[in-house]
């Protein structure tokens, strides 16, 4: 049912009024408004409807997502309503007045028509790809099929929050290098565009011999001066290859296995791969999802190749019934830690709760790693930036102390 926006004023009271209400059309909305709500609307329109379920609006969606902090903000809200044994098309109505997100806002109005109409909430989800992952959906229909869609609903809002909470300390730990990086190139720029060609003419004019390094800043100099863009066009073209190249499988491999291999960083991949598989894999085990259909949903929410390609190993050893451990450990990319609290899991009969165990291990172990390398990560950048910055003004400095040396 479309969402009309309106502004008008209380026939009654004579004040202000705005708000949304559905209606089947435009004038079924100015009827609802003068008998029911007793506004005269001044400005009635339809508020643009994303929510459709065929082809060509589910495609338009895919550029209209919604962010984690919204999507998690409403499954948490979601949670308490259904907890609280709220009906679910209540829900929706509920959260379709209260969320902000246009999109996200939209969405759960077309989530409420559907479920109106006797369809499935997981079902209804399925239709909008670009808002409800597969991990989203498939806990859904699971918490409906379990008759605990409220349980399901918070560990998914845990689960948000978390993925949240993980992406804003990486936020945090690359912004003061970039920052970094910005100011010290905006200041090598600056020494190669305004000092150096002030100290190439006092060195034409005195006939100074300069070192080869010299000369290779004052040809740098030029090249920034008067050819400036074609370095910009070369610069954009190295990007646009590399980044192509790492969107290839096997660019994207590549990386991914360097990653692994690097120091400090290296650590911080592997635990936060590790604590996303055991995290998502748990999750969905105990919201009832079949452990085939949670190791493919897992294998799709982890972002290094390698360690996505062992968990599709694993996947296929079960389904041919072997344990999950023996071809973790065979791998050799998981820690012992985890492979030894699967095995027992699996023998015990509490995978989901092992799981659970290592995933909470490994996010306090991402939090302490992630600290010491932004701890390392300061004095490093601050040392190589002020290297090159030193390296510029000796190259100019040691021409101008031997002119002066000739002249004593």
């Amino acid at each position: 049912m479309p969402i009309f926006i309106y502004k008008g004023y209380d026939i009654v009271t004579g004040a202000n009024r705005k708000g949304k209400i559905d209606a089947e059309s435009l004038r079924t909305a100015k009827q609802i408004l003068r008998t029911r709500e007793k506004v005269m609307a001044s400005d009635l329109r339809e508020e643009i409807n994303l929510a459709k379920s065929d082809k060509k609006s589910t495609f338009s969606l895919k550029g209209k997502s919604v962010s984690l902090v919204d999507l998690a903000v409403m499954t948490r809200q979601f949670a308490t309503l259904q907890q609280a044994h709220v009906p679910l098309d209540e829900c929706l109505k509920a959260l379709t007045e209260q969320v902000e997100n246009v999109v996200l806002r939209n969405t759960l109005s077309g989530l409420k028509e559907a479920v109106s109409e006797g369809k499935s909430m997981g079902d209804a989800m399925a239709g909008y790809p670009a808002i409800f992952n597969r991990l989203y959906i498939n806990m859904v229909k699971a918490g409906e099929s379990s008759g605990s869609l409220g349980l399901v609903l918070e560990r998914l809002a845990d689960f948000i929050e978390y993925e949240v909470a993980v992406r804003g300390r990486i936020f945090s730990a690359m912004t003061y290098p970039a920052v970094m990086i910005t100011a010290s190139m905006g200041i090598i720029a600056y020494l190669f565009v305004s000092v150096v060609p002030k100290l190439e003419k006092v060195f034409t004019s005195l006939k100074v011999v300069l070192p080869w390094y010299s000369k290779m800043l004052i040809g740098i100099s030029k090249t920034l001066q008067n050819q400036w863009y074609f370095v910009l066009l070369g610069s954009a073209g190295v990007f646009f290859l590399v980044r192509a190249w790492y969107r290839s499988a096997a660019g994207r491999r590549r990386v991914d296995a360097i990653s692994l291999k690097l120091p400090i960083f290296g650590g911080v991949v592997v635990r936060t791969n590790v604590s996303k598989f055991t995290k998502t894999l748990s999750t969905l085990l105990s919201s009832g999802v079949p452990i085939i259909t949670a190791l493919e949903i897992t294998k799709n929410v982890i972002s290094n190749q390698l360690i996505a390609q062992v968990i599709e190993d694993a996947k296929k050893a079960v389904q041919e019934g072997d344990s999950l451990w023996s071809t973790i450990e065979r791998s050799h990319r998981f820690p012992p830690l985890v492979t030894h609290m699967i095995r027992t899991g699996e023998k015990t009969g509490e995978l989901e709760q092992m799981l659970k165990h290592v995933a909470e291990a490994y996010d306090a172990e991402v939090e302490r790693k992630i600290d010491a390398m932004i701890s390392l990560i300061e004095p490093l950048m601050i040392i190589v930036m002020a290297g090159i910055i030193v390296v510029v003004v000796l190259a100019m400095l040691i021409p101008m102390l031997s002119v002066m040396n000739q002249v004593r």
